[in-house]
């Protein structure tokens, strides 16, 4: 059985105000190694975060046995000691990957609200029943119009990727034209940032054209009377005001829920 974990770290930020990569290491292996770790805000060489750490590094200090594969929702300069600040997605894997890209989502201009860039990557994970394709994304919280922006930019990869599959193009192998398939089995996981009965979500499961597999909400194929766990406001109080609730999520394609625990 692949097992996977995913979290919004918040760059390593607990509820009693410290940033300590450590613990969270230490929670994600209580129960054993993961086959994938897929964490979201995961901070470099920001001055005012970390005292400007390279927590893709410190990460990978914790994880010697995983290859590490960050996608940065955004690069700029000014970061410590001249390095450049990063802010982004970081999955940790022990199954090497065939293929990574990494897609920036779009971001359409929303003069009242604050945002900041979205990426989600993408990896071709090879098992012995076959590949599938693992995303690690996280969506604005500030603005529904560039969530469900990015919510249909995700919706147009996996599309873009099955019907690519069914229809190859050419393939010049050993070289940058070679052929690589992007499977139809897909999971995708992340701080998603919207409930239940949101439009995001009602859009996220929204039946596709025919021949391209639809997405489910992984939680309501395992537990379809069992009441959701929360996953934010469980411990941090000040931040979520409402209480806690559910805005992380894993969606897998339809050929992907006979196998799924």
């Amino acid at each position: 059985m692949l097992t996977i974990v995913s979290w919004n770290i918040q760059y390593g930020k607990g509820v009693d105000g410290h940033i300590d990569l450590s613990r969270i290491a230490r929670e994600i292996l209580i129960d054993g190694f993961p086959d994938l770790i897929c964490l979201q805000e995961v901070s470099r060489n920001y001055p005012a975060t970390d005292n400007g750490s390279d927590q893709v590094a410190e990460l990978e200090k914790f994880f010697p046995e995983y290859e590490s594969f960050f996608g940065a929702s955004h690069d700029r300069s000014g970061g410590f000691n001249g390095g450049r600040r990063q802010f982004g997605n970081l999955v940790l894997t022990r199954h090497s990957p065939i293929q990574v890209l990494h897609h920036l989502l779009p971001s359409p201009a929303d003069p009242k609200v604050k945002f900041m860039s979205r990426q989600t990557t993408e990896l071709v994970i090879p098992t012995s029943s076959g590949a599938f394709r693992m995303m690690n994304t996280h969506l604005e919280f500030f603005s529904e119009k560039q969530q469900l922006s990015q919510v249909q930019r995700i919706r147009e990869l996996h599309e873009e990727a099955c019907i690519q599959y069914n229809e190859p193009g050419l393939d010049l192998p050993n070289t940058p034209f070679e052929r690589v398939d992007r499977p139809e089995k897909m999971v995708i996981c992340g701080d998603f940032n919207f409930t239940q009965d949101s439009v995001s979500y009602q859009r996220m499961t929204t039946p596709f054209p025919d021949k391209v597999p639809n997405l489910f909400d992984a939680w309501n194929v395992v537990n379809p009377d069992g009441n959701r766990s929360p996953t934010c406001g469980v411990f941090d109080h000040k931040q979520w005001k409402n209480g806690p609730h559910c805005r992380d999520y894993f969606f897998l394609s339809e050929n992907f829920l006979q196998q799924i625990q």
